[in-house]
């Protein structure tokens, strides 16, 4: 059962938690601190997209990562309601009755400048602001222009489908990251000397394929290492993987969770003439990366 007492209420898909929705977040949370309300986020799953559009959207993250960094930001209650073929054909009146109104006895809601809702997209700011008048005061405001520079979650997914992983730190506010459980692979890499942990995530939208500067996240340690996200060509293997040789490692975690965070593209994975000639190009790789840490980059 969720807590009537008044609140500041934010609404959004907030794919990604990038550096836009955390400072949303923040002007949420100056608001509720001067009304001594409690702060709470309204999110929808599946994206309404999906629904509208009967079609599968890939997502920046996973919904259950998504709830994890917004309960990061100190909100105090989130709500996610189960967004299904009825909610996407009641009216702006009754949405705003059922979700807004009874549920969360809202003071100040705030959205998106663009936001939309109700059945065929019908409803925006100003049907928002006339249907709760006598409840709460909306706040719109320009995500996009939230931060230093514009941060779009289309932007972000432009970014990583060209392997810019830098940039995508920078408007994700943290490192780009994906989670999952280390499995068993073929041991290829051990046989070239390169031990490798292989990630399977539930991860949909993944960066372009090559190798990058990584931290490896296992057991509250932060180990140093690189990634590669592509196919083998030199095996002529088909399957796409996640493989991570972890620097001056070598336990035993099959089966257990791991967290890789992208620094950095080395390069494109590539179709080496030799087992050789692919050896010596993962020296090169280890060689960048253990510079690059160094540096201190």
């Amino acid at each position: 059962m969720l807590n009537k007492e008044p609140k500041t209420l934010i609404i959004g898909n907030f794919d990604g938690v990038h550096i836009g929705h955390q400072a949303l977040v923040d002007y949420a949370r100056g608001i509720a601190g001067e009304t001594g309300a409690k702060l709470s986020v309204l999110t929808f799953r599946p994206h309404p997209r999906e629904v509208i559009l009967d079609k599968k959207i890939n997502l920046i993250l996973p919904y259950e990562e998504k709830i994890n960094l917004l309960k990061k930001l100190s909100v105090d209650e989130i709500d996610e309601i189960k967004f299904n073929k009825v909610v996407s054909k009641m009216s702006p009146e009754a949405f705003v009755e059922e979700f807004l109104i009874a549920r969360h006895n809202p003071t100040n809601i705030i959205v998106g400048k663009n936001f939309r809702f109700g059945f065929k997209a019908s409803g925006d700011i100003k049907t928002l602001e006339e249907l709760g008048s006598s409840h709460y005061k909306v706040h719109a405001i320009d995500i996009e222009e939230m931060s230093e520079e514009k941060v779009s979650s289309t932007l972000i997914k432009k970014l990583l489908i060209k392997g810019e992983v830098s940039k995508v730190n920078k408007f994700l506010g943290r490192n780009y990251f994906l989670s999952g459980e280390v499995v068993q692979g073929e041991k290829r890499g051990r046989e070239l000397g390169f031990p490798t942990t292989n990630l399977s995530t539930i991860w949909r939208f993944l960066p372009r394929s090559g190798v990058y500067v990584t931290y490896i996240n296992y057991n509250n340690r932060k180990l140093k290492g690189i990634t590669n996200i592509g196919y083998r060509p030199t095996f002529g293997k088909k399957d796409l993987l996640i493989e991570s040789h972890i620097f001056d490692f070598n336990e035993y975690i099959y089966g257990e969770q791991i967290n890789i965070e992208f620094i950095e593209r080395i390069r494109s994975e590539k179709k080496f003439d030799s087992v050789d000639n692919l050896i010596e190009n993962i020296k090169k790789d280890v060689k960048f990366a253990q510079k690059f840490f160094e540096d201190g980059k």
